[in-house]
């Protein structure tokens, strides 16, 4: 076109030209500038296209109206391409699809809803995903947990326990789960099961992760090739033994789920994300939604709720974990009223902290103890699995003060924090053998000494550079 015009143009500026005829064309358009802000979380578009702006939620400004004003054209042309895509219905008979959107540096998942559910059209909701998964170490840096509690999880995850992350929509409860299946040491398997693809899959591939994903049928979609949640579920299991992620527990795979943690098939720790406020909240929609048995609900060992709380002016929110919960075995009928959930961890709103509560500090944990009986150099010592879990989060304390000293804000994120895991797991198995037992004050010492060391290698490869 530039030869056809007579303008000369520098081959920068042709690519640049390139990239946005192929946006607007192929690919999503005005979607795809958005998507490339990491700071955006949501982008909702209502309907009917062409009669009011796009309004967002910004990680530091909440939310936002912005400037663009999509046409109807534009809001048709997305919905042919998430049909195509994801090989999906989107019509009167199917009026709600969930899928997901990838384009160049962004990813996230696309809720689209049209006539009848719709009655003015395409109406669309779209969730960025983090361009890394979450870790602990920077959940703990915007407050969303504590480092014990950072601690207390991590130590759960290699105990194999079976953990529901719990809360409203927008409560980040996929973001937790990806920053538990960081904590998963890589020597085992991970198998992810999701109708919709959020977990950080790939990037953790990248990492050396043996995973395997596996998407199955949308529990608002009838028909259609793809596999059911719950038989999912089931094949999983005849694919080894697993660390077993769900994505969301919605559905008919609920009882799946169940029978698999019932059986003991999954020797690894079994996690997942579910829409619930509370403990007994998370138990009434597994057994009186979903159908769950009574006594399958035991199954469950930990339940972590996150939710978002207000500023006192109502104008701001923010995510935190509420409460850290286990799920205890005597009950017959009812947990709430038979004592069959007791809190570990609950937020204090003037500390703004999630504190532990007198039964953690006690001992009085039915499932740490559990944990500690399965393991030589913990069972019947108590104190010895507390020093472990305070270990943990000294650690990860350590690395928040770390990055702030030093600048090196990527010592948080999932490649360094997997590296940081790795060390701990090797150290302490160092230490056991030379000396029969874990020296919680020395696999610190060698800890801290194995960071400073990784922070030289990185001074002096930028100085290189």
């Amino acid at each position: 076109l530039a030869d056809h015009k007579g303008l000369s143009l520098e081959y920068s500026r042709i690519e640049l030209l390139a990239r946005i005829l192929v946006r607007y064309t192929v690919g999503f358009g005005l979607l795809e500038v958005l998507m490339q802000d990491q700071k955006v979380q949501d982008i909702m578009i209502n309907s009917p296209a062409g009669s009011s702006a796009i309004f967002i939620v910004h990680q530091e400004y909440g939310e936002c109206v912005t400037n663009i004003v999509p046409s109807k054209d534009d809001a048709e042309g997305w919905a042919t391409k998430f049909r195509l895509l994801s090989g999906r219905p989107l019509d009167e008979a199917n009026p709600v699809l969930d899928t997901e959107l990838l384009v160049p540096g962004a990813r996230g998942r696309v809720a689209v809803i049209t006539s009848p559910l719709s009655p003015t059209g395409l109406a669309y909701a779209i969730r960025r995903h983090r361009d890394k998964p979450w870790t602990l170490p920077l959940f703990i840096e915007n407050r969303m947990i504590s480092p014990l509690g950072a601690g207390l999880l991590s130590f759960l995850v290699d105990g194999a326990r079976t953990l529901l992350v719990a809360g409203t929509r927008s409560s980040g409860k996929s973001s937790l789960l990806g920053s538990i299946m960081v904590e998963i040491m890589r020597k085992y398997r991970i198998v992810t099961i999701e109708d919709t693809l959020e977990m950080p899959v790939d990037y953790l591939r990248t990492l050396g992760y043996n995973i395997q994903h596996m998407k199955v049928r949308s529990a608002l979609t009838s028909g259609g090739v793809e596999v059911s949640a719950d038989e999912g579920i089931r094949t999983s299991l005849r694919l080894g033994d697993s660390s077993l992620i769900i994505g969301e527990v919605r559905s008919l795979e609920a009882k799946a789920l169940y029978e698999a943690m019932r059986i003991g098939a999954l020797a690894n720790v079994v996690a997942g994300t579910i829409h619930g406020a509370s403990p007994y909240g998370v138990f009434d929609r597994v057994v009186n939604d979903l159908g769950v048995p009574r006594t399958s609900f035991k199954a469950t060992d930990i339940i972590l709720v996150a939710n978002p709380i207000k500023s006192a002016d109502g104008l701001r929110s923010f995510k935190r974990a509420l409460q850290i919960t286990e799920v205890r075995k005597h009950w017959e009928d009812d947990p709430l009223r038979e004592g069959g959930f007791v809190d570990l961890m609950t937020y204090d709103s003037k500390k703004d902290l999630l504190l532990p509560t007198p039964d953690l500090q006690n001992g009085e944990s039915e499932i740490l103890k559990s944990i500690a009986g399965q393991v030589k150099e913990w069972a019947g010592d108590w104190d010895a699995m507390w020093q472990n879990i305070q270990l943990r989060a000294d650690m990860k304390s350590r690395l928040l003060e770390i990055a702030h000293q030093s600048g090196y804000r990527e010592i948080l994120e999932a490649d360094f924090v997997v590296k940081s895991n790795d060390a701990f797991h090797l150290i302490s198995d160092q230490i056991l053998e030379e000396v029969g037992g874990l020296d919680n004050r020395r696999i610190y010492t060698l800890w801290d000494s194995w960071l400073h060391r990784e922070l030289t290698k990185r001074s002096v490869r930028q100085l290189t550079l």
